[in-house]
């Protein structure tokens, strides 16, 4: 598969800076193993109810990721099982079986069946790519669900269309569809460029009609980042949502690689909603990563975020990673 759309959901170029190096674990030629496990310890201070950033993030607090891969001429799969650590809210709850796709390639075209993540979302699913413990406000990543997707790889463009049982997830579940195409069927689509040196862009939508309800669910996400030296990578996302009300929300984030071991990040996130939701907000915050081994790291915390209808909260975070 094209390199640019091995984590589209998420952080093309923070990756290389985020944390440790990892690589397949080869059982034979044609199946190999990867994953990783996590342990953190987290405090906040002041709102931690509405703090987005925080609920967003509880998946991938003490987690643990194993994935299976395979590939036989034309064909690769993936089957990966996935446990967190239960949490107040349904993105925390246990996954179990996660991925469980196969994909065939001929030329340019890959055709893919099965339960996979979605495209939509700057920031990565798996939190060893990213440069922070939580995630900003512009987290709009599309979650896992079950169908079929096309898409056309080249080395400086790709794009692609998926139909799934989802597009939202079942009560706001992240790790799973509905089991259901005779309604809330999900649509995503994508474009992704790399002709620049340098540069990435991506730009991506989801839709989905919602049964019982009086408008349907779309959302627009787009995001760039730019390796501005060998050092110090820029990145910005946007991120619309619509149904019965509207949502805006953004992220900055500058990070730089300070040595082959250690890296920094900054970030500046918002969001605004039309409703009258008291997490309406900004937030800023930096973050750092040390690489100890090739398969160990630990990664550092700090965030504010100042809410516009709610007391300000203060988080401090510290997360130990271990991939392979």
């Amino acid at each position: 598969m094209n390199k640019h759309l091995s984590k589209i959901s998420g952080l093309a170029a923070f990756a290389v800076i985020a944390a440790s190096a990892s690589a397949e674990v080869a059982i034979n030629e044609n199946l190999s193993l990867d994953g990783y496990a996590i342990g953190s310890a987290v405090n906040t201070e002041g709102t931690t109810a509405k703090n987005l950033q925080l609920v967003n993030s509880g998946r991938v607090y003490d987690s643990v990721k194993v994935a299976l891969n395979g590939k036989y001429e034309d064909f690769t799969a993936k089957v990966s099982l996935y446990n967190v650590k239960s949490g107040p809210n349904a993105l925390s709850a246990d996954a179990g079986l996660l991925d469980a796709f196969v994909t065939y390639k001929t030329g340019d075209i890959a055709v893919t069946g099965g339960k996979y993540l979605g495209w939509l979302g700057f920031e990565s699913f798996d939190s060893p790519n990213n440069a922070f413990i939580s995630y900003g406000f512009s987290n709009y990543a599309s979650p896992y669900a079950t169908g079929a997707k096309v898409e056309y790889l080249t080395k400086e463009f790709s794009t692609g269309i998926s139909v799934r049982d989802t597009q939202t997830g079942p009560g706001g579940k992240f790790f799973e569809g509905d089991g259901d195409f005779s309604n809330d069927v999900g649509y995503e689509a994508y474009v992704l460029y790399t002709g620049i040196e340098k540069l990435t862009v991506f730009a991506g939508a989801g839709y989905q009609d919602v049964a019982g309800a009086s408008s349907s669910v779309s959302t627009y996400n787009v995001w760039a980042s730019y390796a501005l030296t060998d050092k110090v990578t820029l990145a910005a996302e946007y991120a619309h949502t619509e149904d019965s009300f509207e949502d805006y929300s953004w992220l900055t984030q500058v990070g730089y690689a300070v040595n082959a071991d250690l890296s920094v990040a900054a970030r500046l996130t918002g969001y605004e909603g039309s409703d009258t939701s008291t997490t309406d907000g900004f937030g800023y915050g930096v973050a750092s990563t040390y690489t100890i081994t090739k398969n160990f790291a630990v990664k550092g915390e700090i965030t504010k975020t100042d809410y516009t209808a709610a007391s300000d909260s203060f988080s401090y975070a510290v997360q130990g990673l271990f991939k392979f």
